[in-house]
């Protein structure tokens, strides 16, 4: 009973089997003339069938990083009359640079230092090779030329000096906390009334003339935005300090009875540098009638460990310069091995010795 079931369902599977071959071949039959049909309707080819596909295209024009090591050597070439045995500061073989391609300056040989340079217009505030100390916003008053000289990472002239291969970075480095600081400043000046506003709204950057700069969001930035994930559509320069209104007027006490205090022209009773605080008989934002944040934040801003300046170069922890070399250019604190590792030898007033 069983084989005869088993021996009709074979008989049925193979006719199914049979059936599906013949509609396969159907199918075919009627779709090859309707793709032969397709193909002829098709456009001609906008390449030959015998276009040579490998024919080398036109190598491009040669630029800073792929040029020849001669061109880079010509660049360096009266630099090493004097700067022999300075390693470079780009250790792949895939990276060529002469010392012009960064810091500019003369590279032709038998030039003086004079000649070769690019010198400040400053030239009492730069006297030595080393990074002075205190320099605060000198910076901001030295032509583009000189600080790229002295600093090709310094951010007012990167994009010149290190944007071909790095400019997304440079751009990334100048909307960052490293450089504008808005942290600190919106924090000091919100807790203490100096500004009404919680979202930040003052960061520091500097243009290549030393003129400051408001950063500009990349992207549009909506109110949402801002309160969901902190993103800032600016960030403004800090405003003159005496255009700031003081959060607390209880902040500013008169001492009755004087003269009022003349700004600049200090009386002779008062303590030699120390002159006596006395409300003014004008608006706010004359004399003493001031805010104290921005005041302070306007001296001191300089000295903040932000890309803008130089280190302040007069204690260890900040002998450091500008920009992106303030972490990429190794500096040493002092001549102490446990700090400075191997090299403490050359301490840090510029020295090579």
């Amino acid at each position: 009973m069983s084989s005869r079931r088993q021996s009709s369902f074979d008989v049925r599977r193979s006719t199914f089997g049979v059936r599906r071959f013949f509609l396969l071949l159907l199918l075919l039959a009627f779709l090859a003339p309707l793709s032969l049909r397709a193909e002829l309707s098709l456009p001609p080819t906008s390449v030959s069938p015998d276009f040579p596909v490998t024919r080398p295209a036109a190598a491009p024009k040669r630029n800073w990083i792929d040029q020849t090591q001669a061109q880079a050597d010509a660049k360096s070439v009266g630099c090493n009359q004097c700067h022999s045995g300075v390693e470079p500061m780009h250790s792949s073989p895939s990276v060529v640079l002469g010392c012009t391609d960064c810091h500019g300056g003369n590279s032709s040989r038998g030039l003086t230092k004079e000649q070769a340079h690019v010198l400040p217009k400053e030239k009492e505030f730069w006297k030595t090779a080393a990074n002075p100390p205190g320099s605060n916003v000198w910076l901001n008053h030295e032509s583009p030329e000189f600080i790229r000289f002295m600093n090709p990472g310094d951010l007012r002239v990167a994009k010149q000096s290190c944007g071909l291969c790095h400019d997304k970075i440079i751009n990334n480095v100048h909307h960052s906390m490293m450089n504008h600081g808005a942290m600190l400043w919106g924090a000091a000046l919100y807790n203490n009334g100096g500004f009404n506003l919680k979202n930040y709204r003052y960061g520091q950057a500097y243009g290549a003339s030393g003129v400051p700069l408001r950063l500009v969001n990349y992207t549009p930035v909506t109110a949402r935005d801002t309160q969901e994930r902190g993103i800032l559509p600016f960030l403004d320069p800090l405003p003159r300090f005496n255009l700031g209104n003081p959060g607390n007027i209880l902040r500013i006490f008169e001492k009755g009875g004087e003269k009022q205090l003349q700004l600049g022209n200090p009386t002779v009773a008062e303590p030699p540098g120390k002159p006596l605080r006395r409300l003014s008989e004008r608006g706010l934002g004359t004399l003493n009638r001031i805010d104290p944040v921005f005041l302070g934040l306007a001296k001191t801003r300089l000295h903040d460990p932000l890309l803008g300046f130089l280190g302040s170069n007069d204690h260890p922890g900040d002998y450091r310069s500008s920009g992106c070399s303030a972490c990429h250019v190794v500096y040493a604190n002092d001549r102490s091995p446990t700090n400075s590792g191997w090299w403490s030898k050359y301490g840090h007033q510029g020295l090579s010795f």
